[in-house]
């Protein structure tokens, strides 16, 4: 059984990461042009970040992104008529009918903290690394979220095969979205040490990434490794996984928190 960390991100990202709520507000680039910085929004942005950084990708989804500037939010559908791209070629905000027309195939899955949750295949843009992306677009129709899984990796008693794609995800991830934060606990394990009087004793010390037990301990959540990244559009989180039969892989979860900020926003309205 996979093991899911996330999300989200509710990352990283991650979420896994109900609908996520997000903080984060969409203005456009004149909009941001014409703005005086908000001191009091920028502090109160870096204590949320702080927040959100702390929780693993599966508590994602019931945390909220940073607000990184006061600025009124649009409305759902100023966001959706916008093409905006999304990972794998897809499209923020659009419909299933829409991603339908893409030529992408939909296929419902059950996972009962989404709706219209549906496994997504010929996708307009594929990466290698990546066996399965999964996509919601809630009660209102609107695509917000995007969960990668990678192929599943034959690795070592190290983890070295998995944390090499992690390595490189990651990478690429704060690139493009940046505000990245990693965050590792480490196993503990048994360590004999000799005392002051030069008796044996046993301490707990962390054990290290890529330590000779490290895929075993992953596996077990004896220890757990997974990144976040965020920007004013998109917040996602990176991480490492190992599933029931010892199979190594990575989870990237894709949250828009402008079109998440939306529904907030038009529910907020209507109370």
């Amino acid at each position: 059984m996979k093991k899911i960390l996330f999300l989200f991100l509710g990352v990283i990202l991650a979420a896994p990461a109900g609908a996520q709520i997000s903080q984060d507000f969409l203005f456009d680039s004149e909009t941001v042009a014409s703005m005086e910085p908000d001191e009091n929004a920028v502090s109160q942005a870096e204590e949320s970040a702080k927040k959100l950084l702390q929780q693993k990708p599966r508590a994602l989804r019931k945390q909220t992104f940073p607000k990184l500037r006061s600025t009124p939010a649009a409305k759902q559908d100023q966001i959706v008529s916008r093409d905006q791209g999304a990972p794998f070629g897809l499209i923020w905000g659009a419909s299933m009918a829409e991603t339908k027309n893409q030529g992408i195939i939909l296929t419902p899955i059950g996972e009962k903290d989404y709706v219209n949750n549906f496994s997504a295949t010929h996708l307009p843009k594929e990466i290698d690394d990546i066996a399965r992306v999964d996509v919601t677009f809630g009660e209102d129709d609107h695509l917000w979220r995007i969960i990668a899984y990678g192929k599943l990796l034959d690795d070592d008693a190290e983890a070295s095969k998995v944390m090499r794609l992690y390595k490189i995800y990651s990478a690429l991830l704060s690139k493009k979205y940046g505000n990245a934060q990693e965050f590792f606990t480490p196993a503990q394990i048994n360590v004999t040490k000799q005392d002051d009087k030069g008796k044996d004793i046993v301490v707990q010390e962390p054990a290290p990434m890529g330590n000779p037990n490290f895929l075993s301990q992953l596996q077990s959540g004896a220890a757990e490794l997974y990144s976040t990244y965020y920007n004013e559009e998109v917040g996602a989180a990176l991480a490492v996984n190992v599933d029931g039969d010892g199979k190594s892989y990575i989870v990237i979860d894709y949250k828009n928190l402008r079109i998440l900020n939306a529904q907030e926003q038009e529910t907020l309205d209507a109370l």
